[in-house]
């Protein structure tokens, strides 16, 4: 079985670990090493990345309590019996370490807050989402699970790890009942949380930083809210904050103006469209009516016929259809 260095120390990214072999993993290239400090997927959150000597990390996995590296070359240089250096990817393993330690804290909150019962997590790369078992989470109560988070966020509670036997579990208020037996790994944050959890966490809720919500949506008879946590958070704030300033500085406008300024520009350009479309009518009308003046009139099969040609040069094609309905008519 693979030593997991993370679970000791979850920020530790750097380690060195002797080859035990060089293997497939559902056909790709891997290498197991005695001892790794790379989290395999597992619990929402996705497996690191990082290098192991000269060979890229491209996924993580575990199985039978052996840890597959998985590599991005057919024949790695390395061999059984070696001792290599591993790297894990520092700002991916914070990223994920903050989402996953984010989402304790909002599922504990959403289940305080509205009795909302987490039923799925995943951690995207670009937010992360949690499904509640409840048809309808309304607007006021995410106000307040972002609220309740982010105090928690700053009152900095410790996030400690707990092995314990499956016996002991009734002594815990945990959120949700463990879905393993045995040594049961718990995850408890402060007095807001317990759970039974695998993965890798922060050490204070402080270093999450904050959570932002996103949007909710309905899925299955269940509710879907999207969330941004930690770092993410921040750049979203600064990405908004950047884009507020220029539509203020192209509306001449101070941010609080800005819907004010917004909801009359839009009105100004439906009343300018409006009248665009009349005048176009007018103008459609009099080109069909000159055409039609100058049209020649041939004999055909079906008696006299009248034939229009005229030339146009970067006329919108809207314009032209609607001379040549009139011109029908």
């Amino acid at each position: 079985m693979t030593e997991l260095l993370f679970y000791d120390d979850p920020s530790r990214t750097d380690f060195e670990a002797d080859v035990v072999e060089v293997t497939t993993y559902h056909g790709r290239p891997a290498l197991v090493l005695s001892r790794t400090a790379f989290y395999p997927e597992g619990g929402g959150q996705p497996a690191d990345r990082g290098v192991i000597g000269d060979a890229t990390v491209v996924d993580v996995a575990k199985s039978d309590g052996v840890v597959y590296h998985v590599v991005d070359v057919e024949s790695p240089a390395h061999i059984a019996g070696t001792t290599v250096r591993g790297m894990v990817d520092t700002a991916r393993r914070r990223d994920f370490m903050q989402q996953h330690t984010g989402q304790h804290i909002l599922s504990a909150c959403l289940l305080e807050v509205g009795g909302h019962n987490t039923v799925s997590v995943h951690q995207g790369d670009e937010y992360t989402t949690i499904e509640v078992s409840s048809e309808q989470v309304t607007e006021d109560e995410i106000a307040a699970v972002q609220r309740m988070a982010n105090d928690a966020i700053e009152a900095d509670l410790p996030v400690e790890t707990i092995f314990v036997d499956e016996s002991e579990i009734g002594n815990y208020p945990l959120r949700r009942p463990p879905k393993v037996s045995g040594t049961v790994r718990l995850v408890r944050i402060g007095q807001l949380d317990c759970v039974a959890c695998g993965g890798v966490h922060l050490t204070r809720t402080g270093q999450v930083r904050l959570v932002q919500a996103l949007f909710s949506e309905p899925i299955r008879g269940n509710t879907r809210i999207a969330w941004r946590i930690g770092d993410r958070a921040l750049r979203d704030y600064d990405d908004k904050n950047r884009i507020v300033r220029e539509i203020g500085a192209a509306l001449s406008a101070q941010s609080h103006e800005l819907p004010g300024r917004v909801a009359g520009r839009t009105e100004q350009i439906r009343s300018l469209e409006a009248q665009s479309k009349r005048l176009q009518e007018k103008l459609n009308a009099g080109v069909a009516e000159m055409l039609l003046s100058g049209a020649q009139r041939v004999g055909g099969v079906r008696g006299v016929e009248l034939v229009i040609t005229s030339a146009f040069a970067d006329e919108p094609k809207e314009s032209l259809r609607g001379v040549m309905e009139l011109l029908v008519d």
